[in-house]
This record gives structure tokens, C-alpha cells and sequence, in this order.
């Protein structure tokens, strides 16, 4: 309230005074906007209604709908996220039940045409995980199983929502692959093939500890250990592409290989080895190359691989047996009937090798361990032909069939020593035989002064004069008749000249 009266004026009026007072009152003073009380005291004052502010503030207004906006947005944002993760959590429990477990088997079933074991499978969000992967095809098929632990799969979010399993990888800790002989008649797959585009898509699977099996589990006909494996659905060329690197190669009545690299395409029922690239077991300085294609459903057809010899031991072609006997290091020569693997795909496989060869170069050959190298050292008093040499080019044609290897063809020669020429057999029962033309240098056959050896080699031919030997025994024990020959040659009598008396040199001379 607002107090009417002056400090100065007197507290108390009369009614005239009051009256004449209101009467005299300024027409600017704002009554109307108040209300004329008295107090108790006889005092009066205006009461003020106070007003609320009602200036417009379009500013403060559009601030108002901006936040009211944004709150329905972070709203609507939080309610899709709600919802996305309610469906996901969806996806993923629908994924990991028994009912998604079966489709996924019946689609790798139906892309593979095999009877599918799937153990310990289950999904997030972006990977899908097995323990255990077995996949087993009827006996028409060259595949017979597929195991594999440990897989791991990148997949595409799609795959909750489709009928499709996408992604880019798929990768297995280790894994065996067994092949064998397809039976004719059998059926190929377990499901029938279909024309629709495959529900199981993947750019890549790789296994880093691959084991391939042939032939029987219990006594396979080849095994390849360790290798890493990496199968591509289609690769630029547009077909199936496997890639092996390393590994170990076990193959019945071969030597061991190691696996340094291998690229092998699919062709319908065709197999394309564009290129394999073997080395010998312990060592990396020579190689082995194979190429070609493969049949494997034609098992009445053979398949032929070209080969192709780098400064490779010869002992592992020959195998460690013959290798006791000759060693050193080989290349192949071209030749239009040899230098091929023959492979004969079925029930029981069967492989011929046929490769002619020469010494790289820089390399020389050796030969030991026949008795007639003993022998021939200590009739001309020269310990170098216990374990002869060979420098020059040494040739010769291996050949590798039904558990027989065989060195045909060979060619060796130091021109100022001995020369030998023929072929050596370890047959299937491990027996040594061959038969080998042994060349004694001209001049070291006239040196020798032996009239008995004399008489046992042939007249001369090519700088060498030769006498034939039998070899028999085994590789660690080889026999050959060279003693036998030796004894029972008859020494040629020594004639003086007419009218001369022969002297005591000629009479003494060593038979």
C-alpha cells in the first residue's frame, strides 16, 4: 500500500477536510489503477493491483519447440535402438537354437552334396563358430571325408534376416581331407544337385594344418602332412582354386618329398595341377616340378603329369636303396618320350615314372659299394676306383613302376680311368640285378702290366677296354661276377722275338 499523508501534515482531519482534500486531488494521480482504503487509524491509501508482464518473446518460443523437438528425436532415436537391440537379441538367440542349427547343416549339405556332422555351433553378431565340421561322401564321389575343429566364420548381419549364410572367410584350425578311388556306379552326393544360386557363399576358406589322405585309412597310398590350405570358390579365372604351401609327402614306395608350393584348379570332373612344386625331404637347393590334368572319375583312363628335374638328388627319385650305389645331383632332358608321371586313378591307384637325366652341372656323380671297385683298386694299385668320380655329363633314364625302380641307359666316363655303361633294378622284393659294361682306360690297362686282366678285357673300343659284368645281391650288399671272370681267364703267353732268349722282366712278369 501507499501512504496518502505528508510527514508535516497533522495526523488527524475533520470530515470537512477530508472532503475538500478529495475534492482538490490531481486528475493525473492514478486512483483508477488502485483501490482507496482507511486504515484502523483513520489514515487511507490506494491498494495497487500488481500486473503481470505480458510482453511477447518470439525467441523464447521458437528455443521452446526446439527442444520439444529434439526431445521427440532422441525419443524416437532411443526407441529404434531399444528396438534394434530387441531384434538382434532376436537374431541371435533364433540363431543359436536348434531350428537355425539345422537350416545351416541342410545348406552346407545341399552346396556340398554331403552328410553334414556340426557340433558346438553358435553365432554373435558378426562371427559364427563350430567345434567340429564333418562332411562324408557316398562312394561315387573321389571325396570321401572332410574333418575339420576349430572353424571360424566372418559373417554378414544379413544372414539373420535371409536364407543366404554370407561373409568373407571362413577359417578352421586344422583339418584332414581324404581322397580315394571313386566306386562306378555309386552315387556322388548324398542330397541332388540343384540349379538355385548357392545359400552358403564364402570368398575364402583357409586351413593353416591341412592333412590330405589317399587310398585307405588304415594303410593310405599317400599322405600329405602339415600343409596350408587355402580353397577359393572362384578365382579370377572364374573356377575353384585350391592352393597348398609346405607340408610333408609320404607316397608308398617313394622316397619323401616336402611340398614347397601348389596350384590346382577344378574343371567339372577334372583336376588341373598348373603348377606343384616339390622338393626333396631335407633339401631345398633342387626341385621337382609337376603339371598337368588329372581324371580322376575316368578310372580306366590313365592321367599324365610333366615333370621337370632341377639339380634334384638323384637318390630322391631312385629312392635311398639305389642311392647307396649312385649319387649326386640331376637334371632332366628333354626328351618327347619321357620326363612324365602317369597316374592311373581307382581303387587301388597305380604310378609309373619315366624321366631321362643328366648330372647338373657342376656336380659330379658317384659310384660305390660293388665288389668289382675293390677289386679293380688293388689290381692297379689306385685307391680312387674304390669310389669313382664321374665330372663329365652323366646320363642315364629312371623309371619307377609297379614297386620296380631301374636305372637304364646309364652313361658314365672319365676318359683317363674308367668308363660304365648299362642299367641297374631294384626289383619288387628288393633284389639287386642289372648288368653293367665296365671300361678300363686303354692306357691304365697297358700300365697295369697284368696279363690275366689283360686277357679278361675286350679288345679296345672308344678309349676303353671293356668287360661285362652281372650284378646281383642287394643295394646294401651288391654281388657282381668280376672275380669269377678273373679266374677263370687264361693269361696270354708271352713270346720272345725269333732268335732271342727272353729276359728275366718278361719271365717274372705278374700274371
Amino acid at each position: 500500500m501507499q501512504n496518502m499523508s505528508a510527514p508535516n501534515e497533522p495526523e488527524k482531519y475533520s470530515i470537512d477536510e477530508m472532503m475538500e482534500r478529495l475534492k482538490s486531488r490531481p486528475a493525473e494521480d492514478p486512483i483508477e489503477q488502485g483501490e482507496l482504503v482507511t486504515r484502523a487509524d483513520g489514515t487511507q491509501a490506494i491498494r495497487v493491483r500488481r500486473r503481470k508482464r505480458r510482453s511477447h518473446q518470439p525467441h523464447k518460443e521458437e528455443r521452446k519447440k526446439t527442444r520439444q523437438a529434439r526431445v521427440l528425436q532422441v525419443s524416437g532415436v532411443l526407441i529404434l535402438i531399444l528396438l534394434a537391440i530387441f531384434v538382434a537379441g532376436s537374431a541371435i538367440v533364433y540363431a543359436n537354437s536348434s531350428p537355425f542349427r539345422e537350416g545351416v547343416i541342410r545348406k552346407i549339405s545341399l552346396i556340398t552334396g554331403a552328410r553334414v556332422e556340426l557340433e558346438q555351433f553358435r553365432v554373435t553378431p558378426t562371427r559364427a563358430n563350430a567345434g567340429r565340421l564333418l562332411l562324408a561322401w557316398p562312394e561315387g564321389n573321389v571325396l570321401r571325408d572332410l574333418t575339420v575343429r576349430g572353424v571360424s566364420a566372418t559373417i554378414s548381419p544379413t544372414c539373420f534376416l535371409g536364407k543366404t549364410l554370407t561373409g568373407e572367410e571362413v577359417t578352421s584350425e586344422d583339418g584332414v581331407l581324404t581322397l580315394r578311388g571313386p566306386v562306378a556306379g555309386q552315387p556322388m552326393r548324398v542330397t541332388p544337385a540343384t540349379d538355385e544360386p548357392p545359400s552358403v557363399r564364402f570368398n575364402r576358406y583357409a586351413i593353416p594344418k591341412l592333412q590330405v589322405r589317399v587310398g585307405d585309412h588304415a594303410r593310405p597310398l599317400l599322405i600329405l602332412r602339415d600343409t596350408e590350405g587355402s580353397f577359393e570358390a572362384r578365382n579370377a579365372s572364374g573356377r575353384p582354386q585350391l592352393l597348398l604351401n609346405r607340408g610333408a609327402i609320404s607316397f608308398q614306395g617313394w622316397p619323401n618329398f616336402q611340398m614347397d608350393r601348389s596350384h590346382i584348379e577344378f574343371r567339372g570332373g577334372e583336376v588341373d595341377i598348373v603348377g606343384m612344386r616339390l622338393l626333396h625331404e631335407g633339401d631345398r637347393s633342387g626341385l621337382c616340378d609337376l603339371s598337368g590334368t588329372i581324371s580322376p572319375y575316368a578310372t580306366d583312363r590313365p592321367s599324365t603329369l610333366a615333370l621337370r628335374l632341377e639339380s634334384y638328388p638323384l637318390a630322391g627319385i631312385v629312392g635311398p636303396e639305389l642311392g647307396r650305389l649312385l649319387s649326386g645331383r640331376i637334371d632332366s632332358v628333354s626328351s618327347a618320350k619321357s620326363n612324365y608321371l602317369v597316374f592311373t586313378p581307382g581303387p587301388e591307384p597305380a604310378t609309373t615314372l619315366v624321366v631321362s637325366f643328366r648330372s647338373s652341372l657342376a656336380s659330379s656323380m658317384e659310384v660305390r659299394g660293388f665288389p668289382f671297385l675293390f677289386n679293380l683298386a688293388r689290381l692297379l694299385e689306385d685307391t680312387w676306383f674304390e669310389n669313382p668320380v664321374f665330372m663329365a655329363d652323366a646320363t642315364g633314364t629312371i623309371r619307377r613302376s609297379d614297386g620296380e625302380v631301374a636305372i637304364e641307359d646309364l652313361n658314365l666316363e672319365n676318359k683317363s680311368r674308367i668308363a660304365l655303361r648299362g642299367g641297374l633294378t631294384i626289383t619288387a622284393d628288393r633284389r639287386l640285378a642289372g648288368n653293367l659294361e665296365v671300361g678300363i682306360a686303354e692306357a691304365m690297362a697297358k700300365a697295369s702290366g697284368n696279363r690275366r686282366l689283360d686277357s679278361l678285357l675286350g679288345p679296345p673300343m672308344d678309349g676303353f677296354r671293356w668287360v661285362s659284368l652281372k650284378i646281383t645281391g642287394s643295394a646294401a650288399a651288391p654281388k657282381d661276377n668280376f672275380l669269377e671272370l678273373y679266374d677263370a681267364s687264361v693269361p696270354q703267353e708271352k713270346t720272345a722275338p725269333a732268335g732271342n732268349v727272353p729276359s728275366f722282366e718278361q719271365l717274372t712278369a705278374p700274371e
